[in-house]
């Protein structure tokens, strides 16, 4: 918890994400897959772009929801730490990838199209 307290007061970088919800998953998964294919990384669902912390509604629904997008939606099989935190009386989503040996890959895009790295605070789709 006080790890995360830590964290919050940080700005996204190689290796921190921020994201407000889960509405949309498609740049959470591709946060994922540059996190694993380049230095690991924490994306904390559940804080605004300015630092205000609004947490997770329905969070053990959303939990199960992104637990299962990923494992659908990511090739090879990555397992991420997903850990429900509460912080400020606000339940935030925390997400912890090692870096792994991949390179992962968003499957819909496929292996040449769906490869992410992190350059600084941002994905980027990987060269060759």
């Amino acid at each position: 918890m006080n790890e995360v307290a830590h964290l919050l007061g940080l700005p996204e970088g190689r290796t921190l994400e921020f994201k407000r919800d889960l509405s949309s998953l498609r740049p959470i998964l591709r946060t994922l897959v540059a996190f694993a294919n380049t230095a690991g990384g924490t994306l904390i669902i559940g804080r605004d772009d300015d630092g205000r912390l609004r947490g997770v509604a329905s969070i053990q629904d959303e939990e199960e929801r992104l637990a299962n997008a990923i494992s659908d939606s990511i090739q090879p099989v990555l397992m991420p730490d997903i850990e429900v935190v509460a912080v400020g009386g606000k339940d935030l989503l925390v997400i912890r990838v090692a870096r792994w040996p991949g390179p992962f890959y968003i499957k819909a895009l496929g292996s040449e199209e769906g490869v992410y790295v992190r350059l600084g605070s941002t994905n980027r789709k990987a060269g060759e």
